[in-house]
């Protein structure tokens, strides 16, 4: 088979340590991204590698386009959908001692896959004080099919869904500083928001669900690692998460080259990818103004979180996050820390991910979102509704609203 194009304009840019000019550089990093890998050992040891476990053959198979960009939210299976696994989603694990970090539901071909997901939904019933009601899916995750004995006694599950990737370029360029100035930890103003960094090896994260990674090169390489079998400098077990009970899987061929630096995904190419998403513009563009909703939005305590800017390299960023991490209650807990963050603790997701939201109906309750860690919300309503812990004033102050508030705050958070 002739090797593709892609292959060889890496190899030659990896060999020559010369970087590839402007739009050669995004088309090289979207190629990346879109890429499809294969079992090795392949034709072009530039395409090769993937597994022994995996969840996904590319990145865009777990961040689909949307809205005519790469990089959009996955969603999660469908209820009573049995066959359906998603997209993007996938079950994290604390460090199970045969399973490893995250449950894999598909492998190269020779290894046994980890198993399936299992998804059980229970409708709860929430009364707001006017009189109305909403109602909130809570899943119960489970495994099927284990291809490598019992889970152990105290092996936990959490679901993750994968979030949309735009704009991290800009979250990037946050000062440290600028964070840290928003920390809280004692809520020594009291308004029971204490929100702290999360801490990792000396550094301030600031991506993924739990704020564990510093910088988007990181948060690339574990994804390559966990989600693709691909081995990195940052990462470089050409394993991935198969861990030494998984004989097998350690001993199946890999991708590894001595001419890309040992590993299948070499710093060159990391950093094209890199590149590629750094200057991927977030979801949606100007909001419209709106002064009430913005009202609204700060009145309930809900942009004490959401925080509307940032200044980020001289110019303000719209995320709505302030970065830090919050005790999100008990609804929303899990039992799988991350660096310094708790089961209880998330990040604050940013808001400008939402921007696909703006064909749902007036309310935003039509069912086609899927957001929170998991996508059990199917609109912005649920996900307010299920927010606990340090955002129970929030919540609280949300409910009480007149209906039409409720649904001006609403449409203000899909608009931004």
């Amino acid at each position: 088979m002739r090797p593709s194009l892609l292959p060889a304009v890496a190899a030659l840019t990896l060999l020559t340590g010369a970087a590839a000019a402007g739009s050669l550089d995004d088309r090289i990093g979207r190629a990346m991204f879109e890429r499809l890998w294969v079992t090795a050992p392949a034709s072009t040891q530039a395409t090769d590698g993937l597994g022994p476990l995996y969840t996904a053959r590319s990145c865009a198979t777990c961040h689909p386009a949307s809205g005519g960009l790469p990089g959009g939210r996955g969603r999660p299976p469908t209820p009573g959908d049995a066959e359906d696994r998603g997209v993007g989603f996938v079950l994290r694990l604390n460090e199970d001692p045969v399973y490893g970090r995250q449950f894999h539901t598909l492998a190269t071909p020779g290894i046994p896959a980890e198993g399936r997901v299992t998804v059980a939904w229970k409708d709860e019933k929430v009364a707001y004080p006017d009189g109305s009601s909403a109602v909130l899916s809570r899943p119960d995750y489970g495994t099927a099919d284990l291809g490598y004995g019992a889970l152990a006694g105290g092996t936990s599950l959490s679901a993750r869904l994968a979030p949309a990737v735009r704009g991290l370029g800009l979250l990037e360029r946050v000062a440290e500083a600028d964070i840290l100035a928003l920390e809280d930890p004692d809520d020594r103003d009291g308004d029971g928001v204490s929100g702290r960094a999360n801490r990792v090896g000396g550094a301030v994260g600031r991506f993924g669900w739990k704020a564990a990674h510093p910088t988007l090169t990181r948060q690339n390489a574990e994804a390559f690692s966990l989600d693709i079998g691909l081995s990195t400098p940052l990462f470089p077990d050409h394993w991935g998460d198969c861990t030494p009970a998984q004989v097998a899987c350690r001993e199946a061929k890999h991708g590894d080259s001595p001419q890309f630096e040992g590993v299948e995904i070499p710093t060159t190419i990391l950093a094209l990818l890199d590149g590629f998403l750094r200057r991927l513009p977030p979801a949606g563009g100007d909001a419209p103004d709106d002064p009430e909703g913005a009202v609204l939005f700060a009145a309930t305590g809900c942009a004490a979180c959401h925080r509307p800017s940032f200044p980020a390299g001289g110019e303000a960023v719209a995320a709505f996050t302030d970065l830090l991490l919050h005790d999100m209650g008990d609804g929303l807990a899990d039992a799988v820390p991350a660096a310094e963050a708790s089961g209880r603790e998330w990040r604050t997701a940013p808001l400008w991910a939402l921007a696909a939201g703006r064909a749902a109906d007036a309310t935003g309750t039509n069912g086609n979102l899927a957001l929170l860690h998991d996508g059990r919300a199917r609109s912005v309503e649920e996900a307010i509704l299920w927010h606990g812990g340090e955002a129970d004033g929030a919540r609280g102050r949300f409910m009480e609203l007149p209906l039409s508030d409720r649904q001006r705050l609403v449409r203000y958070v899909l608009s931004r």
